[in-house]
């Protein structure tokens, strides 16, 4: 992977283009309507190349690689216009902010055969991944009951920005718990299983002056028939993420803000405590770099496709109409 365009030069897509330098990808382009952003790539970064608009971005060019890290609600149009010039994709989670023109988009992709990946770089964290092998070493035995809490302050969550500004408040541009948090949802089903229906509340609960969802709770049901619960907040005033699995043999619990993975056996009768350290979430997006690089340099399709992202949204989108119904929702009856 040689040459890379990055649409939309935020916090996380200059923080892509940060790693992607770091590991000797320098020959980038970056696109923001944002004069300050393209400033802040200029002097943090040492991107040269700029434009505003996409279209023109990728008109005459042929890419490696297209960075898609816009607000959510935009990834759709530049995912299609990427993909009709045959780039491959890395795409900001969730995939989009709903399912318009999402069957068109995989239709795009699959059809210019193009490589593509959806950043959910929590399966790249040291820790997370030695929670799934505990799991698949059968360690607590099977999975009956899984929690997942992501629980963080918007107004914190940016401190140089008036948190109002960012698209974190603003339902219209794909931000709330729901979406922004579904890292949980990957994650769950990454190391549980596929997910076969949902029951789900989706609030705005607080006084934070945001149009988007502040909470959401989700419970599903697995197609391997054990239940589990999803806590997605943007009020937590200290930050809380961490996955619980109960299991027919013991207990496994993860903390990703600490980085510890702790871990009760029955047979054993006592917890055993791994510590991954602080240090151990930031290394998932070097590592999930490391992991496209290596799938787009050897044509391999990465373990987390733009498939695999849309089966995602579809577990948000059955959230979003189990709130809207007061109803379960069976994923199967989600279309796209």
């Amino acid at each position: 992977m040689k040459s890379v365009l990055i649409v939309g030069l935020g916090s996380i897509g200059r923080r892509h283009a940060k790693i992607l330098i770091e590991k000797g990808i320098t020959n980038i382009t970056g696109v923001d309507l944002r004069d300050d952003r393209i400033e802040q790539a200029k002097k943090e970064i040492g991107i040269s190349k700029f434009e505003k608009n996409y279209v023109k971005a990728l008109e005459g060019n042929n890419y490696d690689a297209v960075f898609i890290t816009l607000p959510t609600a935009y990834h759709t149009p530049v995912i299609i216009e990427a993909a009709k010039r045959k780039s491959n994709l890395f795409i900001e989670k969730p995939v989009a902010a709903d399912l318009k023109n999402i069957r068109e988009a995989l239709k795009v992709v699959e059809n210019n055969k193009v490589l593509s990946y959806t950043a959910y770089c929590y399966r790249f964290a040291p820790s997370a991944i030695r929670v799934k092998q505990l799991v698949n070493d059968g360690r607590i035995g099977k999975i009956l009951s899984s929690r997942i809490k992501i629980s963080t302050y918007l107004p914190d969550w940016h401190p140089w920005e008036d948190y109002r500004d960012f698209y974190m408040s603003k339902i219209e541009q794909g931000g709330g718990a729901r979406l922004d948090e579904s890292h949980g949802v990957d994650l769950i089903r990454w190391i549980v299983g596929e997910i076969e229906s949902v029951y789900s509340l989706v609030e705005k609960v607080s006084k934070l002056e945001i149009t988007a969802d502040d909470l959401t709770v989700m419970i599903f049901k697995f197609k391997n028939g054990s239940v589990g619960e999803a806590h997605f907040d943007l009020l937590g005033r200290t930050p809380r993420i961490d996955l619980e699995l109960i299991g027919s043999l013991g207990t496994l619990l993860w903390d990703r803000i600490t980085g510890e993975v702790s871990l009760y056996e029955s047979s054993k009768g006592e917890w055993i405590l791994e510590n991954f350290g602080k240090e151990d979430f930031v290394k998932s997006y070097a590592n999930q770099i490391d992991h496209v690089i290596e799938s787009f340099d050897n044509n391999l399709s990465p373990e987390c496709d733009l498939k695999d992202g849309i089966i995602t949204l579809k577990v948000l989108e059955a959230a979003l109409r189990s709130s809207e119904s007061k109803k379960v929702i069976n994923i199967s009856d989600i279309n796209i």
